[in-house]
């Protein structure tokens, strides 16, 4: 009877615990960063607010290739998660950002990576 128990204990545990993984998003596609790479520079999705003084900028280009959530793009104007045609803009007063409005028009900003030496 005891063996019973122990085993039916770890049987739900299990159970459990991968449900719970499931549930919450913890799976390595929905943990893939967002970024977009322009004129050689690296962006990465950011949870970072625009001052009320900065505005969009100049329009510098679009999304010309979108690469698997899991890689890293490659060339200039690639992305791993926005469409083709997302259009990419300068923020004014800034070099450190960017804003990528996606097809639903929807604005994200995105940091520079700054590359460590």
């Amino acid at each position: 009877m005891k063996r019973t128990i122990s085993f039916l204990s770890v049987v739900y545990l299990t159970v459990l615990t991968a449900c719970n993984q499931v549930s919450t998003g913890t799976n390595i596609e929905s943990s893939s960063a967002i970024i977009v790479i322009v004129e050689n520079k690296e962006y990465n999705g950011t949870e970072d607010k625009l001052d009320q003084k900065q505005e969009i900028g100049d329009q510098i280009g679009t999304i010309e290739k979108k690469t698997k959530a899991t890689k890293m793009p490659a060339g200039n104007n690639q992305s791993n998660y926005f469409t083709v045609g997302s259009e990419i803009y300068l923020v004014k007063g800034t070099e450190d950002y960017i804003i990528v409005k996606d097809k639903d028009h929807k604005s994200h900003l995105m940091k520079k990576v700054i590359k460590k030496r």
